[in-house]
């Protein structure tokens, strides 16, 4: 099979989320500011993998719309977020800002890898969580309400 350009672009933009996820993981426990994220993140061996300014584009729209980001979540989950695995919590911050405010992926493709980022890193039935959540907040219509 013939690598093409598609191909590599698809592949840089899945590291892009991959990282940004890890990033907005890190975050969330202790709290660094965004220029030690993309700092710290840019000497990670996967950035060159990465399209980085969409990876900081990600990070940077996560952290800053922190709140909205997390009412969004609010308003679907069953589970307070205070609640919520912070590996869970994580994916759909970086999700939830994809679909919400990025706008430039469908949300087919954001919902698988965010599913798949749930079954590498998640606990066993994360993924199913995730899936739900964001299944259920693509039929309410949610991410269409927001910038």
């Amino acid at each position: 099979m013939k690598i093409t350009n598609e191909m590599r672009i698809k592949n840089r933009n899945t590291w892009s989320r991959r990282l940004a996820f890890q990033a907005i993981y890190s975050w969330s426990i202790n709290n660094s500011s965004l220029d030690e994220l993309i700092s710290f993140y840019s000497n990670d061996e996967n950035y060159n993998k990465s399209n980085n300014d969409y990876f900081n584009e990600i990070v940077s729209g996560v952290i800053n719309n922190i709140t909205s980001v997390d009412n969004s979540i609010d308003k679907i989950s069953e589970i307070d977020i205070s609640n919520i695995n912070l590996i869970e919590l994580s994916i759909l911050r970086c999700f939830i800002f994809e679909l919400s405010y990025n706008k430039k992926f469908p949300n087919e493709i954001l919902i698988s890898e965010s599913v798949k980022l749930a079954t590498k890193f998640g606990g066993q039935d994360s993924y199913k969580f995730i899936n739900a959540f964001l299944d259920n907040f693509v039929k309410k219509g949610l991410h269409e309400k927001n910038n």
